[in-house]
């Protein structure tokens, strides 16, 4: 029986998706590679995050934020941002993200000056402590023979928090750290990341 063009590109189509199916099951068949079932949905991988400058002790903090994200309007570098639902209980939060976008220590501390139920607290810029940066020396392209120096020329409080050591490494010096990120962000190996400080203080001087 005849059949229109519609119909014959219908039933070609068809056809087609009805041998590639055969033909996945022949492999699976074969090869057992794909008997586990397929998770499509993606995986997040929480990024590590930090509170802004100044920010109480997180108990304290969570109690006086209102969530009110002014200090995030107030970021000149849009660093601050509100933590999402894979946040879990943490959700709503003003945060840092160092790997997405670092603090930079503003002189004058915008975040700061615009929180007004003082869950952030004025700090000297060289006494900010959200956390402490970690470098992976293995990963770090000087310890592989070449040549960068990004972690230590751009460091907003430079030889306070980072300097290279005697073997030509860097070398991160905790008590100066600040923990801004800039050092996780611009890294071309990917060899730092940051420890974030939810400790007891928040400021050195507190």
């Amino acid at each position: 029986m005849a059949c229109t063009r519609r119909e014959f590109f219908t039933r070609f189509s068809q056809s087609l998706v009805s041998d590639a199916i055969d033909s996945l099951h022949a492999i699976r068949g074969r090869s057992g590679i794909f008997d586990a079932p397929i998770d499509a949905s993606p995986k997040i991988e929480l990024a590590k995050w930090l509170r802004p400058p100044g920010a109480l002790p997180e108990p304290q903090f969570l109690k006086a934020c209102t969530q009110c994200t002014d200090c995030q309007t107030a970021c000149p570098y849009d660093s601050i941002r509100r933590l999402g639902p894979e946040f879990g209980e943490n959700a709503g939060t003003p945060a840092i993200i160092p790997s997405e976008s670092p603090c930079y220590l503003c002189e004058d501390m915008p975040c700061i000056s615009a929180c007004e139920p003082l869950a952030l607290l004025p700090v000297a810029q060289s006494d900010v402590t959200m956390g402490t940066a970690v470098i992976d020396l293995q990963a770090c392209y000087v310890s592989q023979g070449q040549r960068c120096d990004y972690c230590v020329a751009r460091c907003p409080v430079q030889l306070q928090a980072i300097q290279f050591g005697d073997d030509k490494l860097p070398i991160i010096k905790e008590d100066g750290c600040t923990g801004c990120g800039v050092c996780d962000y611009i890294c071309p190996a990917n060899a730092i990341t940051i420890r974030p400080e939810f400790g007891p203080k928040n400021t050195r001087n507190s």
